[in-house]
C-alpha cells in the first residue's frame, strides 16, 4: 500500500511534492476522494495545483483526472488533449452564451446556473472563491431576460459590478443613477436606497442580491431596514431572483417558507487556505506586524478596525520602511497635492502602502484597491469596508484587530474577512495571519425581518406592509403611528432612511413652535440663508441623530453653511480646521471627507426632505407651507459642485479631475448623466494639465463605460 493521506498531507504542505513521490500522493488523494472526505481531498489537490510544474509529465494525465473528479473544470489544462469523456464533461460545464466562449464553470456553479436556466429561485450561501457572481454574469448573458436589477450593499461594490457587466457582449443599459432613461433592455445596478428612489421602474424579469445576510438586522446595520423595504418591492414584482452571500448555514424557518426558493449551502471552495496565529504583546504589535509584512511580502491585504488604527498602523510600518510598490510616486503626488502632502494616504502611498476606509472619496478609493490588485501597491489596509463583496488579487490577509469599531466581530464576519485570501487562477494558496484568538465556530441562521416579521423587524418596515399582511403583534407595534393625527401614515411611510419614531419627535417639536420652525423653513430663494441653516440644525439632528463628524446640532448647521461657501471643496474646508483649530492634519481631512459623503451627500438631504414634509403636515391648518427643499437637497448631494461631478466619483473620475472637464464635458448644460457619460466616453485628447495619474484614472474610468 502506498502512503497514507496523512503523510501526502505533510509531503504537500511542505513543498517537497516531485518526480519520487508525486504517484504515491495522488494516488492517496484518489483514495480519499473515492471513499471518504473529498473537502480535504480536493483543499489538499489544490494545494498540489500550487505545485504542478513539480508533477512529472508522465503524471499530469492522473492529476488532470482528479480535477475533473472533483468538479475542479476550470484548472484542466491542455484541453484537446483530454480523453473524450473528460473533453465532453469539460465541454458540459461552459455557459451558454458569448461568455462561454471564454469560462468554464466548476462543478458547483454549473448546478447553480442550470437551476436559474430553468427558472429556479436560488438563494446560494457560498464561500468568496466560489465565483457567486460569475453565475449572474453567465445568466444575464444568456437568458431571454428584458430588465434586471442587481442591488448591492455599497456604492465602490455598485461600481465594481457595473465595471464588470459592462464587459457583457449584450445590448443592456447599464443604470446606476435616477437620472438615466431606461432602454429597450436595463440592467439596474444599485444599492437599496438608490433603487428605492427610482421612478417609473420598468417591470423587472430577475433580480440579484448581493451579500444577503445583510437581510438581518443581527448583521448588518440600520440600512437593513431600507433593504427589506427594497427585498418587498422586489417579490412584488414576481420576477426571478438569486441572492447571495457567504457563509450562511440556513434560512430561518419563517424566512424561508416565504421565500420559495431553493437553498444552497455549499463548502466548495477553488483556493486553499493556511491560518497561522502570532500571539505578542501589544508592545511588540508593531514589530511583529513589520516582520509578518517581510516574511510574507506583497499582495498583503490588512484588517484593522477603524481608519484611526489605519493611520497608527501606517505610520508603524513607515517607521520600519517596510515599503516597496512600482510606478506610484505620480498617484502620491496627486493625493498630496489634491488634499494635503501631509495626509497619512498620500504619504503611505508612495511607500507602497494603501489605505482603504469608507470614509475616502469614492474614486480615490478604487484607484488605490486598483493599484493593488495590479500589483503595483504591495499592501493594502483596510476595515470592514473593503470586506463586503470588493474583489481584491490579495494572496495574503492579515487580521490584526478582532473588533469593528468597538464591537467584537463574530465567526461569521472573521470567516468573511479570511475568505479575502487567495484567488482563482491566480493565488491557489491564501496564507491568513491572525493576531488574535479566532472566534469560535457558529452557525449562522439569517432571518428576514420583513418576510418573518420577527422581533427584529423595524417600525419603518413594518409601515410599508399592506397592513392585511401585518401580524396581530406588528399591528399593535406600529399602532401609535396610524392613531396619531399629527402626520399622515403616508408621510411617515414616504421619508424611507429616517425611523418613524424620529420623525414623530420632529413632527411634535414642530407643532410645539410652529413659528420659530416655519421661519427657519420658509426661504426667500430656493437656499436657506445662513442663520435659518443654523437653526435647522437643531430640527435635522432629531432625523439623523449624532456621530463622531457630526456631534451637535450647532455643528450640523455651521458644517453644510461652511461646505456651501467653500463650493464643496474639501480640502479647503479641512484646511479650515487646521488652520483655526489646530486640528490634526488627518483628523481635519478624514472629518471632512466623512461630513461631504456620508452627511452633505446623504443625511442631510435626506433629513431636510422628511423635515419639510412633516412640516407641511404639521402646519396645513394654518396654511403655512414651508419651501420645497429640493433645490438646495439636490445642491448638496452634488456638494454644491457642477451637476454629476459628484456622480461621476462613483465611475472612478474624482471631483478634482473632473472640474478640470467641466467645459469638455459640458456640465454646466448637461440634462442627464448619460449625456455625460457619451461625452466622456467620446472624449479624444485629454487636456494638458491633467497630471499623469490623472490620465491614468481617466483611462481607467473610459475603459468601462
Amino acid at each position: 500500500m502506498g502512503v497514507t493521506l496523512a503523510e501526502a498531507r505533510r509531503v504537500i504542505l511542505s513543498g517537497d511534492l516531485g518526480h519520487t513521490n508525486a504517484f504515491d500522493v495522488l494516488a492517496a488523494l484518489g483514495r480519499q476522494t473515492a471513499f471518504d472526505d473529498s473537502n480535504l481531498a480536493r483543499d489538499l489537490l489544490i494545494r498540489v495545483l500550487d505545485q504542478r510544474e513539480s508533477v512529472p509529465p508522465s503524471l499530469q494525465g492522473l492529476l488532470q483526472g482528479l480535477v475533473r473528479q472533483h468538479g475542479l473544470f476550470p484548472y484542466l489544462r491542455d484541453v484537446l488533449e483530454l480523453p473524450t469523456a473528460d473533453r465532453l464533461a469539460y465541454e458540459a460545464h461552459r455557459p451558454d452564451g458569448a461568455l462561454g466562449r471564454n469560462i468554464v464553470f466548476h462543478s458547483e456553479q454549473a448546478m447553480v446556473y442550470e437551476r436559474l436556466l430553468a427558472g429556479e429561485n436560488v438563494v446560494l450561501s457560498a464561500p468568496t472563491s466560489f465565483g457567486k457572481s460569475l453565475v449572474v454574469d453567465a445568466f444575464l448573458d444568456a437568458a431571454d431576460i428584458t430588465n434586471a436589477a442587481v442591488i448591492v450593499p455599497t456604492i465602490a461594490l455598485m461600481d465594481e459590478v457595473r465595471r464588470r457587466l459592462s464587459r457583457l457582449k449584450t445590448d443592456y443599459k447599464i443604470i446606476t443613477h435616477g437620472s438615466q432613461s431606461f432602454g429597450d433592455r436595463n440592467l439596474i445596478v444599485m444599492t437599496q436606497e438608490r433603487l428605492l428612489e427610482l421612478r417609473d421602474m420598468p417591470r423587472l424579469d430577475f433580480f440579484v442580491i448581493d451579500e444577503f445576510y445583510k437581510l438581518d438586522p443581527a448583521h448588518s446595520d440600520e440600512r437593513s431596514s431600507q433593504l427589506n423595504i427594497a427585498l418587498d418591492l422586489l417579490l412584488r414584482s414576481d420576477a426571478q431572483f438569486y441572492l447571495l452571500g457567504p457563509n450562511i448555514t440556513a434560512l430561518e424557518a419563517v424566512s424561508g417558507q416565504k421565500l420559495r426558493a431553493t437553498f444552497v449551502s455549499t463548502g466548495f471552495t477553488t483556493v486553499a487556505t493556511d491560518v497561522e496565529r502570532i500571539n505578542v504583546k501589544a508592545a511588540q504589535l508593531p514589530d511583529a506586524l513589520a516582520q509578518v509584512c517581510r516574511d510574507i511580502g506583497p499582495g498583503t491585504l490588512i484588517y484593522c478596525r477603524s481608519p484611526k488604527r489605519l493611520r497608527d498602523v501606517a505610520e508603524w510600518l513607515l517607521d520600519r520602511d517596510i515599503s516597496g510598490g512600482e510606478d506610484l510616486d505620480d498617484a502620491a503626488d496627486w493625493v498630496g497635492d489634491t488634499y494635503h502632502p501631509d495626509w497619512i494616504v498620500a504619504k503611505a502611498l508612495r511607500a507602497g502602502i494603501g489605505i482603504h476606509h469608507g470614509r475616502l472619496p469614492r474614486a480615490l478609493g478604487h484607484h488605490i484597491v486598483r493599484l493593488f490588485n495590479e500589483g503595483r501597491l504591495p499592501f493594502l489596509l483596510v476595515t470592514s469596508t473593503l470586506i463586503e463583496g470588493v474583489n481584491t488579487s490579495a494572496r495574503n490577509v492579515v487580521v490584526l484587530d478582532h473588533t469593528i469599531a468597538m464591537r467584537k466581530y463574530d465567526y461569521f464576519t472573521f470567516s468573511n474577512i479570511r475568505g479575502r485570501s487567495g484567488r482563482m487562477f491566480r493565488h491557489f494558496v491564501g496564507r491568513v495571519v491572525v493576531f488574535n484568538p479566532e472566534p469560535r465556530p457558529a452557525d449562522l441562521n439569517v432571518d428576514i425581518p420583513v418576510l418573518s416579521q420577527s422581533s427584529q423587524v423595524t417600525d419603518e418596515v413594518l409601515l410599508q406592509l399592506p397592513v392585511e399582511e401585518l401580524t396581530p403583534a406588528s399591528r399593535e407595534r406600529i399602532a401609535p403611528y396610524l392613531d396619531q393625527t399629527l402626520v399622515s401614515v403616508e408621510t411617515l411611510k414616504a421619508q424611507r432612511g429616517v425611523a418613524p419614531s424620529r420623525q414623530l419627535e420632529a413632527a411634535q417639536a414642530i407643532a410645539a413652535e410652529p413659528e420659530r420652525w416655519y421661519s427657519a423653513m420658509n426661504w426667500s430663494s430656493a437656499y436657506p440663508t445662513t442663520p435659518q441653516m443654523r437653526e435647522l440644525g437643531e430640527l435635522l439632528i432629531r432625523l439623523t441623530g449624532t456621530s463622531g463628524t457630526v456631534r451637535s446640532a450647532a455643528q450640523l448647521g455651521a458644517r453644510v453653511n461652511m461646505l456651501r461657501f467653500q463650493d464643496g471643496d474639501v480640502a479647503a474646508l479641512a484646511r479650515q480646521d487646521i488652520e483655526r483649530r489646530g486640528t490634526n492634519v488627518n483628523e481635519a481631512i478624514e472629518d471632512a471627507l466623512d461630513f461631504a459623503r456620508n452627511w452633505a451627500q446623504f443625511k442631510i438631504p435626506t433629513a431636510l426632505t422628511a423635515a419639510s414634509a412633516l412640516a407641511t403636515d404639521v402646519l396645513a391648518d394654518s396654511g403655512r407651507i414651508p419651501t420645497n427643499p429640493g433645490v438646495f437637497a439636490g445642491e448638496l448631494e452634488n456638494l454644491f459642485q457642477p451637476p454629476f461631478t459628484a456622480v461621476l466619483e462613483e465611475y472612478g473620475l474624482p471631483s478634482a479631475t473632473t472640474l478640470k472637464l467641466r467645459r469638455t464635458l459640458g456640465l454646466d448644460t448637461a440634462q442627464n448623466l448619460d449625456d455625460v457619460l457619451d461625452r466622456l466616453r467620446n472624449l479624444g485628447d485629454a487636456p494638458r494639465r491633467l497630471t499623469p495619474f490623472e490620465l491614468e484614472m481617466l483611462k481607467d474610468t473610459q475603459d468601462t463605460l
